[in-house]
């Protein structure tokens, strides 16, 4: 469940109008993953890539699921798959405590949005 939160968060607003631009939200996962793990400019280097190709994938997946007949644990699932996919290569270019800071920073990621659907209930 967390997971799926994680990937929303990180590749939610796809085709939201008014939404940030794909542009826009990869840059602020970047900068908050700067600032939140301390990262090098070495580090930004390299996780630039994998963040960028993540969301390009992320979209993709998007696309085909919207038009298949999955249904929402089967999605759920794959959207785990992706992100745990995309940790598992971040935390090849960080340290282990900025490893450790990455699950803090994903939760906290989750509990704002749980947060943030609860308000608008």
């Amino acid at each position: 469940m967390i997971a799926f939160i994680v990937f929303m968060t990180m590749g939610a607003g796809f085709a939201q109008p008014g939404g940030a631009s794909p542009a826009e939200r990869l840059q602020k996962e970047i900068d908050g993953l700067t600032k939140e793990l301390s990262l090098t400019k070495d580090q930004v280097k390299k996780i630039t890539p994998i963040l960028t190709e993540a969301q390009k994938n992320q979209a993709d997946a998007v696309a085909k699921m919207r038009g298949s007949n999955l249904d929402r644990n089967a999605i759920r699932e794959e959207r785990m798959k992706m992100v745990y996919a995309v940790d598992k290569q971040l935390k090849s270019v960080l340290t282990p405590e900025q490893g450790v800071k990455l699950d803090a920073y994903r939760k906290a990621q989750v509990e704002a949005r749980t947060k943030k659907k609860e308000q608008q209930k």
